[in-house]
């Protein structure tokens, strides 16, 4: 049992440090940096660290601001609002691997008032977080392409809108449509068109980069939105690449034959074409519709109407 802890040059009480080591799984005193000062045993037997691997340093970081909340964020809030703060963060253990923990850290104050420590105790909920994930990746995603499903693509996009706009971005929706798919499923089944889809969506993914967001809106219809020139360098090219790639002839496994497709795209961008994701979804459909009745096989961009020619569209690339 430790006696005392020091932080920064202040004394914690006692009686709170007793209370931690008896009562949490996990439980941590930190500096008002975040810094770790002390941690109870079950600590280092959840993570594998040992204390000198990890006293002093700041802990529960994230890469990713949207996706969860950090311990430096968690910390800020405390001394703003000078409550308790509760809620989940996650850690890598020494093995690499993800512990989450549901977590409540509480200020502690000296004499005159001031914060000066953090009590942190957590309790181990990572199988929770495990199940948690999949039945939420199940609620978002496509089963048959592994692509997010309507759903969980417009949630994404809207954030990715939010994001744009945020650092005065450009966001690029497109909508993909199979030319003739329905002759597929009539001809040759169901089965075979869902190995078409399958195939459609690796060649669509060998063209685009992780940053991306690539959904399945029903049917033959997929979606892609991304911020051009940071999620997609190549911009508007990288739509060519996926015309040309759907030319390819496909070979089914199932069927031990070869068929051949073209895809048409219908493309806008935010804020050139709508305030909102709805509008520019809208606006890429109008701009899909227009190159269906060409004969699809195509990429075209939507243009408000009344700019240029009737219509609204313009911008088409012969492929």
């Amino acid at each position: 049992m430790v006696n005392e802890i020091m932080v920064s040059g202040r004394k914690l009480e006692i009686e709170a440090v007793n209370y931690m080591e008896d009562n949490a799984f996990v439980s941590l005193v930190l500096d008002t940096a975040g810094r770790l000062i002390h941690a109870s045993p079950f600590f280092y037997q959840l993570t594998g660290f040992t204390p000198d691997e990890v006293t002093g340093q700041v802990l529960f970081q994230t890469a990713d601001d949207e996706a969860e909340m950090s311990l430096a964020a968690a910390i800020n809030i405390a001394k703003t609002t000078g409550d308790n703060w509760q809620g989940e963060i996650s850690q890598r253990k020494k093995s690499g691997e993800i512990v989450w923990l549901d977590t409540r850290l509480m200020p502690k104050r000296d004499e005159r008032g001031e914060i000066f420590a953090f009590i942190l105790l957590g309790f181990d909920i990572t199988r929770h977080m495990a199940i948690r994930e999949k039945l939420h990746f199940r609620a978002h995603n496509d089963a048959l392409t592994k692509t997010l499903n309507r759903q969980g693509y417009y949630i994404r996009s809207r954030k990715k809108i939010r994001a744009a706009n945020a650092r005065g971005a450009q966001i690029v929706v497109a909508i993909l449509d199979l030319d003739n798919f329905k002759n597929i499923n009539d001809d040759l089944g169901h089965a075979a068109g869902d190995e078409v889809l399958r195939c459609f969506i690796s060649r669509v993914k060998q063209c685009i980069s992780r940053g991306t967001l690539l959904g399945r809106l029903g049917g033959d219809e997929f979606a892609l939105t991304y911020i051009e020139g940071v999620d997609e360098p190549a911009g508007r090219g990288v739509l060519q690449l996926i015309v040309e790639a759907t030319r390819q002839p496909m070979y089914l496994q199932y069927l031990q034959q070869t068929v051949e497709l073209s895809v048409s795209i219908g493309v806008a961008s935010y804020p050139e074409h709508g305030p909102n994701f709805s509008s520019i979804l809208k606006a890429a459909d109008t701009a899909l519709y227009k190159v269906k009745a060409r004969g699809g096989d195509n990429y075209i961009n939507y243009q408000v109407p009344g700019i240029n020619e009737s219509g609204g569209i313009i911008s088409t690339v012969v492929c």
